[in-house]
Parts: structure tokens; C-alpha cells; sequence
């Protein structure tokens, strides 16, 4: 894990030269959270295209001065800047020094396989990669650019076109190292800022984001900057469809073969030459993985020591913390061998949270929904105090396996779809007894999974529009924005409903943001977060199964319960509800008060002319005097859009002027 920042210009005079590898150098600088264990600049100054690479090391596999970037290959045609981990490097080197007249590698790190590995295939050793990774390299004798990132876009990478003057191309790992450059001031993309407003989710289109000007090259995405040719952006990778016919059914073939799948990705990522550690939260993913990594993996002494698991709790009475999941982690803690797991616990206060909130928004560089964000900053501020730097969690588990709520609703409606009335009922049924919900509430809910995607559409923006009063010119720039369910229906991924849903999920309205918070919350510290739950493999065996293999007699998640059976307490396995990461967002608001008024009324320009003013000091009013407590998101996003206009947009504007 590090942070890779570059600049591809012109032809340019040394004296220029050496100016833009002074930049690249306070480019890299800014993202000295991500790897303070060291730096590296690299430039060639050839015909044609120039580039400059920067580097900031976080060492955590071969630390010493052969792992340093950035590296070139033996040959020294190719070079790498690489933000990651590779996984299976180990099977990787050994089939490289398999090659007839291959060199010897150097030393032992990922980076040197890496390199060697595109040296040998070209971008075809993608298709070989384990890992997650945003790396750059550059073709000395073809004077050619390479920026890739990772299937599930774990690792970031945003770059900008920068037309008419010697700097082409700038690309970084975050958005504020592109913000030292004067071209690149931060200008709110307000499509995207009214979009959240309304939706509460952001991050969710694969190339543009929060900020004007500013691209991501999407997951899986491969682009090629080349002398006298235009950039050409390709998918190196997609989660094949499966016809109907050739779908998995739920059974001990299946169930046996997911559980080696998930602990041979587990095992490979448990390869560090740093400490090590997981979280946990008490929900069904965590506890899995705690479970596999301090049972089974422990006794094959995979880990030099105990397993250091992360929780973090809140003090107060059950009803201020129903949402917290800490009874379940102890008990999941209680089940373990106790010379296996080592718990260490984050506490903290409401002043704390509030204390952190504006370092939180500069490292996210975008608001978020809920103040959860800020709690797992401060478990984060825990792990790298207790020396680790590799963390295991659970992310991706919901998207993959059919975690949320909404994938049964999706799950009725694709057995209404069926015309199989009966048993959409008897699923409904199932899961009303459960929850204790309402059959004909989750029936309705299915209707809608089953309608077509363009009113499916119209019938989401009618349901979120009292999210938030935005404006006439609010509610004009939200309906602009891209489709909400068009990623599983593109021509070239065709899949059937249920897992068009669950594939947009992935692409669009869950994963990237989740994601986006985890790698920006663990890299403020120094720490490299792995989720084995998004191993490509395992990603594409459950994608191939039937719905009913993740939805049953009930459930959600259905296929991962029957993989923990036997593995943990049978009350954990079988918890029906979904909590999520948790923090007492209502509480901090109320003990804010002053604050949340002072930022909220009157709100920023910018943020007033997407808001309707007289229904926003109402909304204030009834949360605040009245106890309309269900405003709680509404008051949350109005508040953070506000701070971020306010103090996270100008601190980011005053990278170039620190330059």
C-alpha cells in the first residue's frame, strides 16, 4: 500500500523539467499519510512524452531498500509506480523464474513481480493478478503510459487532462495531491452534490466524481496515453453473465467449494512482513473471518501470534446504542480459542467524533452519509497505536453474497418476474415471520424489484424526493444525473434481473463509496485494509449460483450462513437482522447543537442554491424542538455539505498556493 502520484508532459527544456519534478515531489508529499515509510522520484526526460513518477512507500511486503519505488524491471524498459498488494506474488515469482532465461529477482516484494510480470505478458498478466492495486508504468523505449486499477476499484486512482500547456496528464492516488496544481482549483461537481443530498450516496458513476475536471480510471479499467494517438480506456475485466441453465444450485458441492475458496483468500492474504490484525463488528462477514483466521488458520500457524481483533463501542443506555452490535462481537470472541485472539477496543466520545470531523472530511475529500464514517476513523486511530498495519474486514461480503435488505425484496420480485406467485408469497412469508415484518409490505417491496428498469427508475426518484428539500434548480440537476439501475443491463453484461441488481450494487450505489471510506480512512494511518470477501474467484463462483442459493428460508446471505455452519455460535450465524457499521449519529447531532446551527443556518451559497431555504429551517426546527428524529439523515447531510463547502473545499484549494 502507497500512494502514486505522476505528471506526463512535453518535450521540456532541464530547467522546466526539473520545476515539474518538484511539483511530482510535493504531490507525493501531500499523500504522506499513505506511505510514511519512505519516497522515490523517478524522471525521463526522452524524446516524445516525458513523464515524472512519484512515490510514497507504506512497507509491508520486503521492507527493506529492494522494495523501494519507484522500480523498473531487469531490463530496465518498464517502470512502476504501484499502490496494493498481490496477493499470490509468491506463485507469481515462481512461475517468472520458471521462464526460460529469466533473471533472478532482486529481492522479494510484490512491486519487483509486478513489473516483472508486465514485462513478461504485457497487460495480459492482469488476468493473473490476485491483489488490489492502482499502479502506473511507463514504457521507456514505446514512450507509453499505463494507468490500471484493480477488478473492484480497492485502490483509487484519479487523473486529469490538462490541455495546452506542457503538463498533459497529472494522476494521483487522492484528489488533493491533483489540487496542488493552479489548473486544477477544487470546483464541486454540483450534479454529484445534489444527487447526494437527495440519495445520501455519492462515489457511485465509475469515471467522474465529486469534483470538477477530476476522473477516476474506473475498476477493472485499463488506459493507454500514447505519443500521436488518443487515450483509449479499456475493461481488462466484468463478472461474467450465466445463463439460467448453467446456475448452481444451493447444495454441499457448493457450500464446500465457497469455504475453500474464502479460506485460500484469506490465506494468501495473510501474507505480511509487518503485524497484522482484523475488526470486528459482530455482524455474520466479520465473524466469519475472525473465525477462520483464529481457528482453522491459527492451528496451521499461519500467524506468528494471536490475532489482534478491533471493535468499536459506544457508552450509553440500550436505548441510545440499539444499533450497537457489541453484544454479538463478544460473543463471537467468547466461542475462540482465547490464546488465539487478542480484543482491543475503540471507545469513543461524542467530543471525540466531533473533534475528528473535519480531518475526516479532508481525507474522505467528500461528504458521507453518516457519522459511522468518523467512528471507524478512530478504530483505525487504534490499530496503527497498537503497532499493526495490515487489517483483514469484511467489506464486500454484503455486495457479493446478498447482505442488504433490499436484495430479498430484489429476490421477491424476481420470483414475481417468474410469474411464480406462490412461492413469492412463501418468501415473503418466510422472512415476515423472521423480522417480524409485514408479508404484504414485502410483497409491495418486491413489485417494485419486478417492474421494468425505466419505472423502477421514476418510482426511486419519487421515493427519495422528501430526502432532503433541495430547490427547483436542486431537483433539476438531480434528474440529470446517471440511471440508478442501468449497470447489470448494459449490451455487454447482460445479466437477469436479480443480479443486475445486485451487480449495480456493486458498481454503483454501495461498493465504491464503502470502499472509497475504508481505503481513505486506514490510509490517514499508515494501514493497509484487505477484503477477502472481494477475491475475483469467489466473486465469480457466487455471481454463477442461483438467487436461491443467497436468499432462503428467510435469509439473507443464506449461502454464507451454511459456509459458517459449525464455525461459530449458531445465534451469530443466524442473526437476521442487518445493523451495519454503527455509530450514535443522533446523539452527535443533538449534542452539536450550536454547532450544527451555526454551519447549517444560513448555508453556504452554494449549498442554498440547491436547498429550499424555508423547508430546511423547518426541518432544523423540528429536529432540534420538536424530536423528529427520523430527519436524523436529512440534518446530517445539510450539516456535512455545509462544513465540507465551508472548511474541506478551501483547505484543499490552499494545496497549490502551499506549494
Amino acid at each position: 500500500m502507497c500512494a502514486i502520484v505522476g505528471l506526463v508532459t512535453v518535450p521540456l527544456p532541464a530547467q522546466e523539467a526539473a520545476q515539474v519534478a518538484r511539483r511530482v515531489r510535493r504531490m507525493a508529499a501531500i499523500l504522506r499519510h499513505r506511505g510514511p515509510d519512505g519516497d522515490g522520484l523517478w524522471s525521463d526526460g526522452g524524446p516524445g512524452l516525458q513523464v515524472h513518477l512519484g512515490h510514497r512507500r507504506l512497507a509491508i511486503i520486503d521492507p527493506s531498500p529492494a522494495g523501494a519505488q519507484p522500480m523498473a524491471d531487469h531490463s530496465g524498459r518498464y517502470v512502476i509506480v504501484f499502490n496494493g498488494a498481490i496477493y499470490n506474488y509468491i506463485e507469481l515469482s515462481a512461475e517468472l523464474r520458471a521462464r526460460a532465461g529469466a533473471p533472478p529477482l532482486r529481492g522479494h516484494s510484490d512491486t519487483e513481480v509486478l513489473v516483472e510480470a508486465w514485462a513478461a505478458w504485457g497487460p495480459a498478466c492482469l488476468e493473473r493478478l490476485r491483489g488490489m492495486f492502482a499502479f502506473a508504468i511507463w514504457d521507456r523505449l514505446q514512450r507509453t503510459l499505463w494507468l490500471c486499477r484493480d477488478r473492484f476499484g480497492k485502490k483509487p486512482l484519479y487523473y486529469a487532462w490538462l490541455p495546452g500547456g506542457p503538463v498533459r496528464l497529472a494522476f494521483a492516488s487522492e484528489q488533493k495531491a491533483l489540487f496542488v496544481l493552479p489548473q486544477l482549483a477544487p470546483r464541486p461537481n454540483m450534479v454529484a452534490l445534489a444527487e447526494f443530498l437527495r440519495t445520501h450516496a455519492i462515489d457511485h458513476h465509475e469515471e467522474w466524481g465529486t469534483f470538477e475536471a477530476i476522473l477516476q480510471v474506473p475498476p477493472a479499467g485499463l488506459l493507454r496515453i500514447a505519443p500521436q494517438e488518443p487515450p483509449r480506456l479499456s475493461r481488462y475485466w466484468t463478472l461474467p453473465p450465466v445463463p439460467a441453465r448453467d446456475r448452481i444450485s444451493p447444495g454441499p458441492a457448493l457450500v464446500a467449494r465457497v469455504r475453500e475458496l474464502l479460506t485460500d483468500a484469506i490465506t494468501v492474504r495473510l501474507r505480511s512482513d509487518v503485524p497484522l490484525g482484523g475488526t470486528l463488528s459482530g455482524g455474520l462477514d466479520s465473524s466469519l473471518l475472525t473465525a477462520l483466521v483464529a481457528g482453522p488458520l491459527y492451528r496451521l500457524g499461519l500467524l506468528s501470534g494471536p490475532y489482534r481483533v478491533f471493535l468499536s463501542q459506544f457508552p450509553g443506555t440500550h436505548e441510545e446504542t440499539k444499533g450497537d452490535e457489541t453484544p454479538w462481537a463478544e460473543r463471537m470472541l467468547a466461542s475462540l480459542p482465547k490464546e488465539a485472539v487478542l480484543p482491543l477496543r475503540s471507545r469513543p466520545t461524542l467530543a471525540e467524533l466531533g473533534a475528528d470531523l473535519e480531518d475526516v472530511l479532508y481525507h474522505q475529500e467528500e461528504p458521507f452519509a453518516d457519522s459511522s464514517i468518523c467512528a471507524h476513523y478512530a478504530l483505525m486511530r487504534l490499530v496503527q497505536a497498537s503497532g499493526v498495519k495490515v487489517l483483514l474486514t469484511g467489506q464486500g461480503a454484503d455486495e457479493i453474497f446478498g447482505g442488504y435488505v433490499s436484495y430479498y425484496y430484489a429476490f421477491i420480485g424476481h420470483l414475481l418476474r417468474q410469474g411464480r406467485l406462490v412461492a413469492a408469497i412463501s418468501a415473503a412469508t418466510a422472512r415476515a415471520r423472521l423480522l417480524g415484518e409485514s408479508r404484504a409490505r414485502l410483497l409491495l417491496a418486491g413489485l417494485y424489484h419486478a417492474t421494468p428498469r425505466p419505472l423502477r427508475e421514476r418510482l426511486h426518484a419519487l421515493r427519495v424526493q422528501d430526502e432532503y428539500p433541495l430547490s427547483a434548480a436542486g431537483r433539476a440537476l438531480c434528474a440529470s444525473a446517471p440511471g440508478r439501475y442501468e449497470c447489470g443491463e448494459l449490451p455487454d453484461r447482460r445479466f437477469p434481473p436479480f443480479d443486475a441488481y445486485l451487480l449495480d450494487c456493486v458498481h454503483r450505489w454501495a461498493l465504491p463509496h464503502i470502499l472509497r471510506q475504508d481505503d481513505r480512512n486506514t490510509m490517514a494511518f499508515g494501514i493497509e485494509s484487505r477484503a477477502p470477501y472481494l477475491d475475483h474467484r469467489l466473486a465469480e463462483l457466487v455471481f454463477a449460483t442461483t438467487p436461491q442459493a443467497r436468499m432462503g428460508q428467510g435469509y439473507t446471505k443464506w449461502l454464507l450462513r451454511e459456509v459458517a455452519r459449525g464455525l461459530m455460535p449458531e445465534e451469530v450465524r443466524l442473526r437476521p437482522d442487518k445493523m451495519g457499521f454503527w455509530s450514535p449519529q443522533r446523539q452527535w447531532l443533538l449534542a452539536h447543537e450550536d454547532r450544527v446551527r451555526a454551519e447549517a443556518d444560513p448555508l453556504p451559497p452554494a449549498l442554498a442554491d440547491l436547498t429550499d431555504g424555508p423547508a430546511w429551517r423547518a426541518s432544523l426546527e423540528d429536529f432540534f424542538r420538536r424530536r423528529r428524529h427520523a430527519l436524523v439523515g436529512r440534518i446530517w447531510v445539510g450539516f456535512l455539505c455545509s462544513v465540507w463547502l465551508r472548511r474541506t473545499v478551501p483547505r484543499l484549494a490552499a494545496l497549490a498556493r502551499e506549494g
